[in-house]
């Protein structure tokens, strides 16, 4: 999986969960400043909260460079180089097509904000601009009234009609400058197109500002009950207009609840301390992680002192990489000298090939994190472990994974199976260790 994914799947998660106890549990109070103050930093909070070194699986800082595959091409029974083609092309980067997915997903929406902002733009050119104190009128051919930054839209067949409430409703948006919050949503479901709650949340956003202008608009001496009766007067029920309803969401009913709610009292502010024991639990991870890593790292330094630290250190890649073999089922060993079949160079196998039916579980052979976990070419399926003592341990032609990139796995956990992908032409783990990126033999390390 790339980096990248994996960093916006935390984010959805962390974002998901605390929208979750807002939806839940604050949502229907009136402390409508607070609960827009909140919904906005939950978009900064979930960016942030997958940064945190130890929350989730570190993002990893290492670059592989994998190199052209120059291991011997295992084989049992002669192939054709069709039949070894065939064999490559079965294996589908998964995660490409998803990233492609993913792209064509932020393109659509970014093309459709774009395009209705430009909508805004073009009606603005051709109505009719009026400067006010604090805003401008603009007198278009919209078949609602809305405001957009400091342009408040109003129908031209409504410049006499429209009640002053009305347009102090608009004021309120522009006053407390609410499309600021509208444009970065719209640029946060963007890139979030894909968690359905991006929506809900955009939602909630826009009921929040609603709440705030109808309040406002309350708070100057008008009674509640007429300003609903001017609410039914001037809001249409009709199929929206695209360009207006995408910066103005009409939440008539769940104004008039609003409006005629009863104020929350200040003890309920004490369901906001609900998104404490999620803060928490976070830390409580960090604090966690990190205490793990720093035992890791103290106990790895003191056995670097040692000249010759014992093979059953969880940090030395000791064991051997596919379950249930041994070392008589090695078929190619470290060191044989081979002429590759394409360039016709004379090269040295930097690794051992261990032959095994398909699906054989594959063993990460000392403790450490998963550097790389992807298709790379002629490698087939590949998997790449950083452990301490600069060792790195490869494990190619997988026929798949039992891991994700960045996740830290300790010595004999099953990382994936004994497959025939890349170039390849029988079932085997082609398996390399490497310290201080140079290629060591691998039989030094593994236990007799």
């Amino acid at each position: 999986m790339s980096n990248t994914l994996l960093y916006f799947i935390q984010v959805t998660v962390v974002f998901s969960l605390l929208y979750a106890v807002y939806r839940l549990f604050l949502s229907r109070l009136t402390f409508h400043a607070a609960n827009r103050s909140l919904l906005l930093s939950l978009i900064p909070i979930s960016f942030l909260f997958p940064l945190v070194n130890g929350l989730f699986p570190s993002i990893s800082q290492v670059i592989i460079d994998v190199p052209a595959y120059d291991g011997i091409i295992f084989t049992e029974t002669a192939h054709s180089e069709s039949q070894q083609a065939m064999v490559q092309n079965a294996t589908v980067n998964y995660w490409s097509v998803l990233t492609l997915l993913y792209s064509l997903g932020v393109g659509f929406s970014f093309f459709r904000l774009l395009f209705n902002i430009r909508k805004l733009f073009l009606a603005k050119r051709k109505s009719t601009v009026y400067q006010k104190e604090g805003y401008k009128l603009v007198v278009s051919d919209s078949s609602q009234i809305f405001s957009f930054f400091n342009w408040i839209f109003i129908p031209k067949e409504k410049i006499n009609s429209s009640s002053a409430i009305v347009l102090e409703h608009e004021k309120a948006h522009v006053k407390l400058k609410h499309s600021i919050d509208v444009v970065i949503t719209e640029l946060y479901v963007a890139f979030f197109w894909f968690n359905p709650l991006v929506y809900f949340f955009r939602n909630s956003l826009k009921s929040i500002h609603e709440f705030q202008a109808d309040k406002n608009v309350i708070d100057q001496k008008i009674k509640p009950s007429d300003y609903l009766q001017q609410l039914l007067q001037n809001l249409e029920i009709n199929k929206p207009n695209t360009m207006s309803s995408y910066f103005n969401y009409p939440i008539l009913k769940r104004r008039i609840n609003m409006i005629t709610k009863t104020k929350s009292t200040r003890f309920t502010k004490l369901r906001y301390l609900l998104l404490l024991p999620i803060c928490v639990l976070f830390l409580f991870a960090f604090t966690s992680k990190k205490a793990d890593i720093i035992k890791e790292i103290t106990t790895d330094n003191a056995s670097s002192n040692q000249i010759d630290p014992p093979k059953n250190n969880s940090s030395i890649p000791s064991l051997f990489p596919v379950k249930n073999k041994s070392a008589a089922d090695i078929t190619a060993f470290y060191g044989i000298k081979w002429q590759h079949p394409v360039s016709k160079k004379e090269t040295v196998h930097g690794g051992i090939d261990i032959g095994a039916k398909t699906g054989t579980p594959v063993v990460a052979t000392a403790d450490g994190t998963i550097s790389k976990a992807n298709l790379e070419g002629d490698w087939g399926n590949l998997i790449v472990i950083t452990h301490s003592n600069d060792y790195q341990t490869w494990y190619a032609h997988l026929d798949g994974f039992n891991i994700k990139e960045n996740q830290i796995v300790k010595k004999g956990d099953i990382i994936g199976f004994v497959g025939t992908t890349g170039q390849s032409t029988s079932p085997h783990l082609h398996y390399e260790v490497k310290q201080n990126g140079e290629r060591v033999n691998p039989m030094d390390y593994l236990m007799e």
